[in-house]
């Protein structure tokens, strides 16, 4: 179960990512339902993990502009687990998109400080 708080109405994870040389950063991200993807990070995080090119991806905004942004390969721990995952490289808040909660189910305590629940489907 991966469990994260209410803050300013939004959902926030700490989430560990692997770098390649041993250690791990912890990352806060924001629960995103209308991204489609795995994660978001901006630039400097991403640097900072040397991860491996997919090339580009477009992207939609909500402003409904169409992007280009380059994606990477990574691994997160979600669990416990480490999982493989897309990792899109964008500027603001890190996002935790739904790609990452299929078979899962989220309980969120709307409300100040309330928590944040992800959990696996039986």
């Amino acid at each position: 179960m991966l469990t994260g708080r209410v803050l300013g109405l939004k959902a926030w994870f700490d989430i560990a990512i692997p770098a390649a040389d041993g250690w791990y950063l912890s990352v806060e991200v924001v629960l995103d339902t209308g991204f489609s993807g795995d994660l978001t990070l901006p630039a400097s995080v991403v640097r900072q993990l040397n991860l491996a090119s997919m090339g580009n991806r477009y992207a939609h905004l909500a402003t409904g502009e169409e992007v280009e942004l380059p994606a990477w390969r990574g691994t997160i721990l979600w669990d416990g687990r480490p999982i493989s995952v897309e990792i899109i490289e964008a500027e603001g808040e890190p996002l935790l998109g739904m790609g990452l909660l299929i078979g899962n189910r989220i309980t969120i305590e709307v409300r100040e400080g309330g928590a944040v629940t992800v959990e696996a489907l039986p």
